[in-house]
């Protein structure tokens, strides 16, 4: 009896090793981070089985030695697995790379739209943008100017001059507002975050970037800083996407 046990266990074990080693699982990263990446797909290519990775970028997926798992997510060029033993054997990680060409595809036709914007604003406006007004201090001087003092005070504290001053503030704020929406555009946050409807337009206004680090900022620079403020995002609101 005693033996008939034993054996029993013996099997036991030995199907459990069998069936450990048929589970891939790990964790998916953003690459050169420790930042987590939820949600990703996981598809092994022999068998067809799918499967995600959750919320803590936890995966697992039913496979054998000499399958091929492909990972692959929003946002992120795919990457390919070839599975040995040593990797069904122990908790693995996987890291993926942003894919920045996704993200310059869905940049390019809104920075054309802002192109034809600011050059149509320039033409609309260049009666007002290329002409001189009034210097406001007396030491400033204009090529041109006669000699003494070119301090016009009833020139340059005019409503008139006033009106044309202001109009010229909101046509460069509205140039530049229009930049950031095309660098921080609501398709590349939703596509790089899954963040949607009230979440991501709280995000969108809580995180808007100046216009200084717009432009001097590339595609992947923009990448990391919609990563970054969107790990804070999520800690701060303790929310699962």
């Amino acid at each position: 009896m005693l033996k008939w046990i034993g054996s029993l266990l013996i099997l036991l074990d030995l199907s459990y090793s069998a069936s450990a080693q048929n589970l891939l699982h790990g964790k998916i990263y953003l690459i050169d981070s420790h930042e987590i990446i939820p949600d990703a797909n996981l598809r092994n290519i022999r068998n067809g089985k799918y499967a995600k990775s959750d919320q803590g970028g936890n995966f697992k997926i039913e496979a054998r030695e000499g399958d091929v798992i492909i990972f692959s997510s929003a946002g992120y060029l795919s990457d390919t697995l070839t599975i040995n033993y040593a990797d069904l054997s122990a908790s693995i990680n996987i890291y993926l790379r942003p894919n920045v060409q996704v993200l310059k595809d869905v940049e390019v036709d809104q920075m054309n739209k802002y192109i034809q914007d600011s050059i149509k604003r320039r033409e609309d406006y260049a009666y007002l943008l290329n002409k001189k007004h009034p210097v406001k201090f007396m030491n400033e001087k204009r090529p041109g100017d006669d000699p003494g003092f070119s301090f016009s005070p009833i020139g340059y504290f005019s409503k008139s001059e006033k009106r044309k001053r202001e109009l010229k503030k909101r046509i460069k704020e509205e140039d530049e507002d229009e930049y950031i929406d095309v660098k921080f555009s609501e398709s590349r946050v939703a596509l790089l975050t899954r963040l949607k409807g009230d979440s991501l337009r709280i995000f969108m206004f809580k995180y808007r970037p100046s216009y200084s680090f717009c432009r001097n900022s590339n595609s992947m620079d923009m990448f990391l800083y919609i990563n970054d403020k969107f790990v804070l995002f999520k800690k701060q609101r303790n929310i699962k996407i």
